[in-house]
């Protein structure tokens, strides 16, 4: 393959995962606010990093090692450093399922209220 050709398919390979990106935190923005105000910003970085890597390195057959997770997480030469994040992520006492949990119902409570405003069945 010829060098203009490659460089090319890399900014357009470049592009579409800029699109992608920005498609997840749009998809995800309002979860990520929430949860701005109850953790510290590196354990919600960390978070919306982890959610990024699971979609992208998701291996049904073989699943995902927390190891595997980290080096992805930050790079590979980093791995240690990136299953730490996620460990700290995990053993927070300020995280668990509970948080989405409350955000899920918070949302659905108000996606009923509007439906019940508007005269709609919920």
């Amino acid at each position: 393959m010829s060098h203009k050709r490659q460089t090319k398919h890399l900014k357009k390979d470049k592009a579409l995962s800029v699109a992608m990106s920005q498609r997840l935190e749009g998809f995800l923005g309002e979860l990520i606010s929430w949860l701005d105000e109850k953790l510290d910003k590196r354990l919600v970085r960390t978070f919306m990093g982890l959610i990024q890597v699971i979609l992208i390195f998701r291996d049904r057959p073989n699943g995902l090692l927390l190891s595997e997770l980290g080096g992805y997480l930050l790079n590979p030469d980093q791995a240690p450093a990136g299953t730490k994040r996620i460990s700290n992520l995990v053993r927070s006492c300020r995280w668990g399922y509970s948080l989405i949990e409350r955000f899920l119902w918070s949302r659905a409570h108000s996606r009923v209220a509007e439906l019940h405003a508007a005269n709609q069945a919920a």
